[in-house]
Protein backbone atom coordinates (compact mmCIF):
# COMPACT_ATOMS: atom_id res chain seq x y z
CA UNK A 1 0.00 0.00 0.00
CA UNK A 2 2.92 2.42 0.57
CA UNK A 3 3.82 2.54 -3.12
CA UNK A 4 0.19 3.30 -3.88
CA UNK A 5 0.15 5.98 -1.19
CA UNK A 6 3.21 7.63 -2.71
CA UNK A 7 1.53 7.64 -6.13
CA UNK A 8 -1.68 9.07 -4.68
CA UNK A 9 0.17 11.86 -2.87
CA UNK A 10 2.18 12.74 -5.99
CA UNK A 11 -1.00 12.78 -8.07
CA UNK A 12 -2.63 15.08 -5.49
CA UNK A 13 0.40 17.41 -5.71
CA UNK A 14 -0.03 17.53 -9.48
CA UNK A 15 -3.73 18.34 -9.07
CA UNK A 16 -2.87 21.38 -6.92
CA UNK A 17 -0.12 22.37 -9.35
CA UNK A 18 -2.54 22.16 -12.31
CA UNK A 19 -5.82 23.36 -10.79
CA UNK A 20 -4.59 25.81 -8.18
CA UNK A 21 -4.96 26.02 -4.42
CA UNK A 22 -8.16 26.89 -2.58
CA UNK A 23 -9.09 27.49 1.06
CA UNK A 24 -12.37 27.09 2.87
CA UNK A 25 -13.89 24.16 0.96
CA UNK A 26 -12.85 21.10 -1.00
CA UNK A 27 -12.92 23.08 -4.24
CA UNK A 28 -13.75 26.51 -5.61
CA UNK A 29 -16.83 26.51 -7.76
CA UNK A 30 -15.55 28.33 -10.82
CA UNK A 31 -17.59 30.80 -12.78
CA UNK A 32 -18.53 30.16 -16.36
CA UNK A 33 -15.57 30.42 -18.72
CA UNK A 34 -17.12 33.21 -20.76
CA UNK A 35 -18.04 30.91 -23.61
CA UNK A 36 -20.80 29.06 -21.81
CA UNK A 37 -18.64 26.26 -20.44
CA UNK A 38 -18.53 25.45 -16.74
CA UNK A 39 -15.42 23.64 -15.60
CA UNK A 40 -16.07 20.35 -13.88
CA UNK A 41 -15.40 20.23 -10.14
CA UNK A 42 -12.28 18.14 -10.81
CA UNK A 43 -10.88 21.07 -12.84
CA UNK A 44 -11.37 23.68 -10.12
CA UNK A 45 -8.89 24.98 -7.56
CA UNK A 46 -8.79 22.63 -4.56
CA UNK A 47 -7.69 22.36 -0.97
CA UNK A 48 -5.35 19.56 0.07
CA UNK A 49 -8.30 17.31 0.97
CA UNK A 50 -9.97 17.99 -2.38
CA UNK A 51 -6.76 17.26 -4.27
CA UNK A 52 -6.40 14.00 -2.37
CA UNK A 53 -9.99 13.08 -3.21
CA UNK A 54 -9.42 13.79 -6.93
CA UNK A 55 -6.28 11.62 -6.82
CA UNK A 56 -8.29 8.77 -5.31
CA UNK A 57 -11.68 9.00 -7.00
CA UNK A 58 -11.56 11.69 -9.68
CA UNK A 59 -13.97 13.90 -7.71
CA UNK A 60 -12.98 16.75 -5.35
CA UNK A 61 -15.26 15.65 -2.52
CA UNK A 62 -14.96 12.26 -0.86
CA UNK A 63 -18.11 10.18 -0.71
CA UNK A 64 -19.90 11.23 2.47
CA UNK A 65 -21.87 8.01 2.82
CA UNK A 66 -20.65 5.42 5.28
CA UNK A 67 -19.13 3.05 2.78
CA UNK A 68 -15.75 1.44 2.09
CA UNK A 69 -14.70 4.24 -0.30
CA UNK A 70 -15.02 6.89 2.41
CA UNK A 71 -13.22 4.68 4.89
CA UNK A 72 -10.44 4.20 2.31
CA UNK A 73 -10.21 7.98 1.84
CA UNK A 74 -10.12 8.61 5.59
CA UNK A 75 -7.27 6.13 6.09
CA UNK A 76 -5.23 7.74 3.30
CA UNK A 77 -6.03 11.26 4.57
CA UNK A 78 -5.03 10.28 8.10
CA UNK A 79 -1.74 8.84 6.88
CA UNK A 80 -1.13 12.07 4.94
CA UNK A 81 -1.81 14.24 8.00
CA UNK A 82 0.60 12.11 10.03
CA UNK A 83 3.26 12.09 7.28
CA UNK A 84 3.37 15.88 6.99
CA UNK A 85 3.28 16.36 10.74
CA UNK A 86 -0.11 17.97 11.18
CA UNK A 87 -0.60 18.29 14.89
CA UNK A 88 -3.98 17.64 16.35
CA UNK A 89 -6.27 15.10 17.85
CA UNK A 90 -5.73 11.83 15.98
CA UNK A 91 -9.38 11.03 16.68
CA UNK A 92 -10.46 14.15 14.77
CA UNK A 93 -11.71 13.28 11.32
CA UNK A 94 -8.68 13.36 8.99
CA UNK A 95 -10.37 15.88 6.70
CA UNK A 96 -10.66 18.28 9.64
CA UNK A 97 -6.96 17.95 10.38
CA UNK A 98 -6.05 18.54 6.74
CA UNK A 99 -8.49 21.44 6.36
CA UNK A 100 -7.19 23.23 9.44
CA UNK A 101 -3.64 22.99 8.09
CA UNK A 102 -4.63 23.92 4.52
CA UNK A 103 -6.71 26.94 5.54
CA UNK A 104 -4.01 28.61 7.63
CA UNK A 105 -3.78 32.22 6.47
CA UNK A 106 -0.23 32.04 5.13
CA UNK A 107 -0.53 28.56 3.53
CA UNK A 108 0.33 28.63 -0.18
CA UNK A 109 -0.03 26.27 -3.11
CA UNK A 110 3.73 25.72 -2.96
CA UNK A 111 3.42 24.67 0.70
CA UNK A 112 0.69 22.16 -0.15
CA UNK A 113 2.59 20.74 -3.12
CA UNK A 114 5.79 20.43 -1.08
CA UNK A 115 3.94 18.70 1.77
CA UNK A 116 2.33 16.20 -0.60
CA UNK A 117 5.67 15.46 -2.26
CA UNK A 118 7.35 15.09 1.14
CA UNK A 119 4.62 12.67 2.24
CA UNK A 120 5.14 10.65 -0.93
CA UNK A 121 8.85 10.35 -0.20
CA UNK A 122 8.19 9.47 3.44
CA UNK A 123 5.81 6.61 2.67
CA UNK A 124 7.97 5.31 -0.17
CA UNK A 125 11.07 5.07 2.05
Amino acid sequence: MTANLAEIYLKAAEVVRTNGHYKGAYFEPSPESGVGILPSPSECAVCIAGALSIAISGQPTPDRDANPDREHYDVIAGRLADAIGIEGDPLLEPVGRLAGWNDTEDRTADDVIAALELAAKAVAA
